[in-house]
């Protein structure tokens, strides 16, 4: 112990013994494993304190001496001299904010923080300095990194242990903190160049080379359109990808998105109220060429035709007092049938997975692919589901089941969602539709360029950007036409940034919609204990997953239930280590100690169903400009303020779904059951609204073709310009959406009609 103490860097000796003793009741030694001294997360954390959360030094320092004056309170010498009954009550007074005199950290706080350490301590790859000797995997049961696993290995009823073996990063030959490299083999693509000044003017400049932009510069670079892209981020390959749930898994660290850990937003319930950093229930944005889909679960599902005509919809069925109070939901002024060619189309392109067993949705034409193999969670499910009267159906997703576009079949690893995929077997727009462009000569693509304003000429019409490139020089490209194609947040903060004259208030805000009709979804799992069934949800990624649509279906009568709207349950593969110790507890298990610890040996019989819900826009949740805080890039810009809650008529939603998930659990066959969070973040990688769609200038910000309404020549792409927020996977709609608009905006400039 002596020898460990010596090698710590940053905490001195007594914090060194406050700490150990402190994470060791969290995670106690006894007699069926190790303790968190034993599998070294002190350690662990030392180092981590030097490096990734040098940040919270001070906050430990300030949180372990006032751990310890509590203790000199109590007439003990030292926090670690305590009698563990002790340290326990003192550990669970800190848990409810209740130790007197501990004003900083906030206690909850710090708590809060001492567990997410613990846990990546425990369960991190040992690469981080953790999990020593694989012992927190060991205690788990789990074979740790795999990145195949058989069909028999799916289905399997027994533990898959891979005969014991446990691999880990350096197991694979793996290394940490390799920067990404840009691909040299992409004919047109030159990252050197990006520092070149711009050349001309475009008729096209793209703000963002993520997952909107990439997929439609094909179609405008085919036209014969010049098209120059500004990507902040990298391009990163398969190269780039390491299996490391710490460093890359959006739930932990998230390193992929460092712009947007940067500039995460503010929040808050109500407005007037404080805000503090956003919280996120599922997934955080990655910056780079192919944006946030080269590391999601891959569903593409396509949204139900009542769903284009939600209010009207809703007043047919319910009558106008269904509504809830203060809400502004809307029509699209889009049909499903506007959009279903643009399905088909994209769900060719990238290979989607799936088949016709959803009957509540019409197509033109089958899948490309057949779906993913079955699963054991999947298999209990979809017996479960069909005995109950419901719809079950897989999940069409963008993995490829069989060869597809050149690339290889899936092996169904687990390191799936929140990776990249480390053999191309999951579509992102880097490996097709980027090189298709590029491939055309039309597309001057620049990374590590952020755009920081939307400039203006004399007639009102947007005529350039301002950006900023890799080395800090600032340019100007100008072009006829302008497209915002970052996520909901960057969209919305550009143009509230880029005011002018004639729009002091911001681009596309004459008449203040701008942020308006923000939504968002509260993700909430229910779980299931199965004493007598073993799911090894390790054995598959994500992306095998079953849901239903019956919920959400036009002729679920929701309102009969006391609200409007509805939800979309399903399971998935994919149980990490990281992972399996953040799942909702039950109410009875405490959060840490040996309760805890002896729940989490049974994480290979606990299923969850997942809920993804709809929700209503309303006029209490929009998205501005925080007046107080600024992101950290080196620029200073404001953040984007999130003023949003779950609202009375989407509790009531959630009450009634999370009653349903109970019913299909125990119909699965489970003895106990579970609540997690109901709103556990207000950023949910679903965040929708801000730029609405909509035929009046007055209460939308573009039109059906996504052009902004009160500045000609500027377009919004993604899903801030959605009116609704359906219990639906946004990204084959926002696909559908923006190929729509580019061809018809392809087609105005190759006829020199105005943009």
């Amino acid at each position: 112990m002596e020898q460990r103490k010596s090698a710590l860097v940053v905490l001195n000796p007594r914090e060194a013994r406050i700490a150990a003793a402190l994470f060791e009741r969290l995670f106690p030694a006894d007699e069926d494993g190790p303790g968190a001294t034993a599998i070294g997360v002190l350690e662990y954390v030392d180092r981590a304190l030097s490096g990734a959360y040098r940040d919270d030094v001070e906050t430990y320092r300030l949180g372990l001496a006032a751990l310890d004056r509590a203790a000199h309170q109590l007439h003990y010498e030292s926090f670690a001299g305590c009698d563990p009954e002790l340290q326990d009550a003192m550990i669970s007074s800190l848990e409810r904010s209740e130790l007197p005199d501990f004003r900083v950290p906030p206690q909850r706080d710090f708590f809060q923080l001492l567990r997410a350490h613990l846990q990546e301590g425990l369960f991190a790859d040992p690469a981080h300095g953790a999990n020593r000797d694989k012992l927190g995997w060991k205690f788990l049961g789990h074979p740790g990194i795999w990145l195949k696993n058989s069909a028999e290995e799916n289905l399997s009823e027994e533990p898959v242990t891979k005969g014991g073996r446990i691999q880990s990063l350096e197991d694979l030959g793996y290394s940490l903190g390799c920067d990404p490299h840009e691909p040299a083999d992409i004919p047109g693509y030159d990252p050197q160049k990006s520092v070149e000044p711009p050349a001309g003017v475009a008729d096209v400049v793209l703000v963002g080379m993520g997952a909107m932009g990439s997929v439609v510069a094909p179609v405008l670079t085919r036209a014969g359109l010049h098209v120059v892209a500004l990507e902040a981020g990298p391009w990163r390959t398969k190269h780039d990808f390491v299996p490391d749930e710490l460093g890359s898994a959006y739930y932990c660290r998230g390193d992929m998105g460092p712009k947007f850990l940067a500039e995460t937003p503010r929040w808050r319930r109500n407005a007037g109220e404080p805000t503090r950093e956003a919280t996120f229930s599922l997934g955080r944005m990655m910056n780079g060429v192919g944006g946030s889909v080269i590391h999601w679960g891959g569903a593409l599902r396509r949204c139900h035709p009542h769903h284009f005509r939600y209010l009207a919809h809703v007043r047919e069925s319910f009558g106008e007092k269904a509504l809830p109070q203060g809400h502004t939901l809307a029509d699209w002024p889009v049909t499903y049938d506007d959009l279903e060619p643009y399905y088909t189309e994209v769900e060719y392109l990238v290979g989607v997975a799936g088949d016709d067993s959803n009957p509540f949705v019409r197509r033109c034409k089958p899948y490309p692919l057949p779906p993913l193999r079955p699963f054991r969670t999947g298999e209990v499910f979809r017996k479960a589901a069909g005995a109950m009267g419901l719809h079950p159906y897989p999940t069409p997703v963008a993995v490829n089941s069989e060869p597809y576009n050149g690339y290889p079949a899936t092996t169904y690893g687990a390191w799936s969602g929140g990776f990249g995929p480390f053999n191309d077997e999951r579509w992102h727009p880097g490996l097709t539709s980027v090189p298709a462009a590029l491939s055309t000569g039309n597309l001057d693509l620049k990374t590590h360029c952020r755009v920081v304003r939307v400039l203006t000429g004399p007639d009102g019409r947007a005529s350039s950007v301002e950006y900023i490139d890799a080395n800090g020089s600032s340019h100007v490209q100008r072009a006829r036409t302008v497209i915002l194609c970052g996520y909901t947040f960057e969209n919305v903060r550009l143009l509230l940034l880029s005011g002018d004259d004639r729009r002091r208030d911001g681009l596309g805000n004459n008449t203040s919609q701008v942020g308006r009709h923000f939504m968002t979804k509260g993700w909430a799992d229910v779980y299931g204990f199965f004493p007598d069934t073993v799911f090894n949800k390790h054995t598959g990624p994500a992306a095998q997953m079953w849901g239903l649509d019956d919920f959400i279906a036009a002729d679920f009568d929701s309102a009969s239930h006391g609200f409007v709207g509805g939800a979309t349950p399903n399971v998935e593969n994919q149980a990490l280590p990281i992972q399996i110790s953040r799942e909702g507890l039950p109410p009875d298990v405490p959060s840490w100690g040996k309760g805890y610890s002896d729940h989490l040996r049974r994480w290979q019989h606990v299923c969850a169903v997942r809920l993804q819900p709809e929700s209503l826009s309303y006029h209490t949740d929009f998205l501005d400009l925080d007046t107080r805080h600024r992101d950290r890039s080196g620029l200073g810009l404001p953040l984007v303020r999130i003023t949003c809650d779950l609202r009375e008529n989407e509790r009531r939603l959630a009450e009634w779904m999370e009653v349903k998930a109970e019913e299909i659990l125990k119909t699965m066959g489970a003895t106990e059951t579970w609540r997690g969070p109901r709103f556990r973040g207000v950023c949910s990688s679903h965040d929708l609204g801000g730029c609405r769609m909509g035929e009046d200038p007055i209460s939308s910000v573009v039109d059906p073709d996504l052009r902004v309404h009160d500045t000609p020549g500027l377009y919004v792409f993604g899903g801030a310009v959605f009116p609704t927020c359906p219990g639906v996977n946004p990204t084959l709609t926002m696909w559908a959406l923006c190929l729509r608009a580019a061809e018809r905006l392809a087609q105005r400039l190759r006829l020199g009609e105005e943009p």
